[in-house]
């Protein structure tokens, strides 16, 4: 940690426990998730203002459990919609993947897909930093230049001015400039194709176009449409090597989309290129720098996992780097990228299988039939890796009708299968197929809803409690 003077050796005054580049949802929900345990937030966002279109459409119910640690579920719901799955459709409109989703809340104690709007996600967002009187959102703050030594960070802006913390954490998107300074690399996993991406506004209700997302598997022209809120439609159309640079201009748009929709039924409010990729940062942390969301890893849309990885991120480091800055072991955060990673390359690679299929390029026959959610393990880490520990584990209801998570205060906390055990930390029952399947007596759940580990006896228990109390984090406000 720092001196006790909370001063930088060269005298200047840290400012702030943590600087978040990037105000989007991954850089907000981790300042919330910060400052609910007390500590001092800065989000720098280089933009003047927020961007009022929708970029990511969907998150799941793991992501939503997140942002109920932040105590803003409630909040978001408004601006979302349960979503029904997605379909991957053939040249000739027949089903060949089915991956419907279920419309009764499920494992983690959210419904199971969720459909967005994004400008008003972050409104709530920004509006959740309110509550805290040591966070601050600087608009128009761009970084240009950023250092460390043994003690704190320093983050130069365009405006000549310096903002001093103890960690910083880069959300700062595909392009992060964080990264790029700290000369890391990517690993690129073999994915990268131009879509044109295009959000409408219907004028008229269109029941045709369905409340499934759709996959257009086809070799010659692979498209995907989505159903977004209220109005909002979206759809993304791959592009060819003939394709003209101008082909997001509208006249050009409407001739793409003319198979499912004219100027007489929408509004077209954005049309832009991008660039799909799979890649992941080679580090996640120098120093007291860390990356998090698509600064250390981007994928292709076609599972609606590419902000939901980022979330998952705000989720793994918030409790970690409030340990550190409570005074706990600072390699606690080099367990961060170690377990993070491995979860993130499997949706990666997964969303490449997928994005395969919808342009017909997989080697052997197209499969058929339903396609099940994945939950994939944290790697390397905290606690054993054995089929338990850094597993996702189900959030269960308490006996008082309480979400388990908030029971706990989002600390650590015990789920055994049959009877509360007599422990120090928070205890309920629950989750008892899950557990038994494991021919477990019960687990240790960590802060982000992974498990620490599974117990059979009291002495086991025993030495979890001891892990986890070490770690020591402070109450949630």
């Amino acid at each position: 940690m720092g001196r006790p003077d909370g001063r930088h050796p060269d005298g200047r005054a840290i400012e702030t426990d943590v600087a978040i580049i990037g105000a989007g949802p991954v850089g907000l929900l981790l300042a919330s998730l910060l400052g609910l345990r007390g500590h001092s937030v800065t989000v720098l966002e280089k933009q003047p203002s927020p961007y009022p279109m929708p970029r990511a459409i969907h998150f799941d119910g793991e992501a939503m459990r997140c942002f109920q640690t932040a105590g803003l579920a409630g909040a978001i719901l408004p601006h979302t919609l349960v979503g029904k799955g997605m379909l991957f459709k053939d040249r000739h409109g027949d089903t060949i993947v089915d991956w419907s989703r279920g419309q009764t809340r499920g494992p983690m104690g959210w419904h199971e897909s969720y459909r967005f709007f994004q400008p008003g996600l972050e409104a709530e967002l920004r509006k959740g930093l309110e509550r805290f009187g040591d966070a601050r959102l600087m608009w128009g703050a761009e970084v240009t230049g950023i250092s460390q030594d043994r003690d704190g960070v320093s983050l130069s802006l365009g405006s000549r001015r310096t903002v001093t913390a103890r960690f910083a954490v880069a959300c700062d998107g595909a392009r992060s400039f964080t990264r790029r300074a700290l000369n890391i690399g990517t690993e690129d996993l073999g994915f990268r194709e131009r879509w044109l991406v295009c959000d409408l506004l219907l004028k008229r209700t269109r029941e045709d176009l369905g409340d499934h997302s759709i996959q257009y598997c086809d070799p010659e022209a692979p498209a995907t449409y989505v159903r977004g809120v209220g109005n909002w439609r979206r759809w993304e159309i791959r592009l060819g090597v003939d394709d003209p640079n101008d082909v997001s201009q509208e006249r050009n748009v409407w001739e793409k989309l003319k198979r499912w929709i004219t100027p007489s039924d929408a509004t077209l409010e954005r049309s832009t290129v991008y660039t799909f990729r799979s890649r992941i940062a080679n580090a996640w942390r120098d120093g007291r720098i860390l990356l998090a969301g698509d600064a250390a890893h981007q994928m292709p849309p076609f599972m609606g996992q590419g902000m939901c990885a980022g979330i998952r991120d705000a989720g793994n480091l918030w409790w970690k780097l409030s340990a550190v800055l409570c005074g706990g072991e600072d390699a606690l955060l080099d367990t961060y990228q170690s377990e993070r990673e491995a979860n993130a390359r499997a949706f990666i690679e997964k969303s490449v299988a997928l994005g395969k299929l919808i342009n017909q390029t997989a080697a052997g026959v197209v499969p058929r039939g339903r396609m099940e959610s994945i939950w994939p393990d944290l790697g390397p880490g905290l606690g054993p890796r054995d089929g338990v520990g850094g597993a996702l584990v189900p959030q269960v209801h308490t006996d008082d009708g309480i979400l388990a998570d908030d029971a706990a205060k989002h600390g650590f906390y015990v789920l055994a299968a049959d009877n509360v055990p007599d422990s120090r930390l928070p205890a309920f029952v629950g989750a008892n197929r899950w557990i038994k399947e494991r021919n477990l007596t019960g687990i240790v759940v960590r802060p982000d809803g992974y498990a620490l580990a599974g117990f059979r006896s009291e002495s086991e228990l025993m030495t979890l409690e001891t892990m986890a109390m070490r770690i020591g984090m402070p109450e949630q406000r």
